[in-house]
C-alpha cells in the first residue's frame, strides 16, 4: 500500500495545529496565538500542504484581521494554490509588446469592430490581435473573483472602515507624464520601504508583499481594460519609428482614457512593486528584466489608454 508523503504531513501539521486553534478560546494571549499558526502556515506551505497553510492563515485572519504579516502570507498562499505568479504577468507584458501578424485577425472581426473609423485599419505597419489571445487568459480570467480578494487583503478595510492597507501611497503616485523619466520610474522608493517595515514586515514578508501586489494589480488591469470598459474597442500592435505601441479603438476616445484611469494606476503600481522588490531583493538580472518587460508594457498603452502628456501626442 502507497502512502502518500503530503496527506501524511498535512495530518501531522493539523494535528500539530489542532491545540493552537483551540488557544484563541482559552483566554491565551492573542499575539502569541496568530504568530504560532502563522508559523505552522509557512511550514506546510513548505511540505507543499497550501491548503492546511490557508485554513491555519484564515484562522489567524479571523483573531488578527489588522495583522499584516498574516494578511501578506495568506494573499500569497491564495495565488500559490492557483499556480498564478509574477511570470504570468512577464508573459502577459511580452504578448503586449511582441507583434505577431496574426492573418485570422481582422479589424472586421466582432470583438474589434469599435465602430465608426479607426486610423488603425488601413494602417500597413498596424497589426490588429485580440488581447483575449493570451494562451493563458480564459483560466486566469477564471481567477479574478480570487484576485480581487487578494487586492483587498494588502489594501482593505476592517469591519469597522479602519484602514489596514499594507501597501504605501508612494507605490500608486507614478504616472505616464511625471512618473518615468528616460526608462526610470519616478518614484519614493525609501518613504514607501519605511512605510512598509512601520508595519513590522521584515524584508522578507515586504517582498512578497510586492510581487503579490504587482500579480494581482497587473491581473485585474488587463481584465478590467479588455472586458469592463463600457464601449467596444479594437485592438492593433502598430510599429512605429519612435517605439512600438498598443493602439486601441473605441467610439469615444476621450471618454475612453477617462474609463481606463484607474486599471492605469494598478498597472503602474505594479511596475512600482516589482521595482521596490528588486531594491529589497538585492537586485539581479532576471529581476531588472522583468521589471524593464511589464515597464516596457506600460509604456506601450500610452499613446491611446494613457493620459496625454505635454499636450497630447
Amino acid at each position: 500500500m502507497t502512502i502518500s508523503l503530503r496527506k501524511y504531513l498535512g495530518a501531522a501539521l493539523l494535528f500539530l495545529a489542532t491545540p493552537l486553534l483551540f488557544a484563541a478560546c482559552d483566554g491565551s494571549d492573542v499575539s502569541s496565538d496568530v504568530n504560532a499558526l502563522l508559523i505552522d502556515a509557512r511550514i506546510a506551505r513548505q511540505s507543499g500542504d497550501i491548503e492546511t497553510a490557508i485554513n491555519l492563515l484564515e484562522s489567524a485572519m479571523a483573531q488578527a484581521p489588522d495583522n499584516a504579516s498574516v494578511r501578506v502570507e495568506l494573499g500569497s498562499a491564495y495565488l500559490d494554490r492557483d499556480g498564478i505568479d509574477v511570470l504570468d504577468i512577464d508573459r502577459i507584458a511580452l504578448f503586449l509588446t511582441t507583434i505577431e501578424e496574426n492573418p485570422g485577425v481582422t479589424s472586421g472581426s466582432s470583438y474589434q469592430n469599435a465602430g465608426g473609423v479607426c486610423r488603425y485599419e488601413d494602417d500597413p505597419d498596424a497589426h490588429p490581435f485580440n488581447p483575449r489571445d493570451y494562451v493563458e487568459y480564459v483560466e486566469l480570467y477564471s481567477d479574478r473573483e480570487l484576485i480581487q480578494n487578494v487586492i483587498g487583503l494588502l489594501n482593505g478595510q476592517d469591519a469597522n472602515g479602519i484602514d489596514l492597507s499594507i501597501m504605501p501611497d508612494e507605490l500608486r503616485a507614478v504616472s505616464l507624464c511625471e512618473g518615468i523619466v528616460d526608462g526610470e520610474l519616478i518614484y519614493d522608493s525609501e518613504a514607501a520601504l519605511a512605510s512598509m517595515r512601520g508595519l513590522g514586515l521584515n524584508d522578507d514578508e515586504i517582498a512578497t508583499a510586492l510581487v503579490v501586489n504587482a500579480v494581482a494589480r497587473f491581473l485585474e488591469a488587463y481584465f478590467f481594460i479588455v472586458e469592463d470598459v463600457p464601449q467596444v474597442t479594437s485592438w492593433y500592435q502598430v510599429e512605429h519609428n519612435r517605439g512600438d505601441y498598443v493602439g486601441v479603438c473605441a467610439d469615444d476616445p476621450e471618454a475612453l482614457r477617462l474609463q481606463v484611469q484607474e486599471a492605469i494606476k494598478d498597472l503602474g503600481e505594479s511596475i512600482t512593486s516589482l521595482d521596490l522588490r528588486d531594491q529589497v531583493l538585492g537586485g539581479g538580472t532576471a529581476s531588472h528584466e522583468l521589471v524593464q518587460h511589464v515597464l516596457n508594457a506600460y509604456e506601450a498603452i500610452e499613446e491611446d489608454l494613457g493620459e496625454h502628456c505635454n499636450g497630447g501626442q
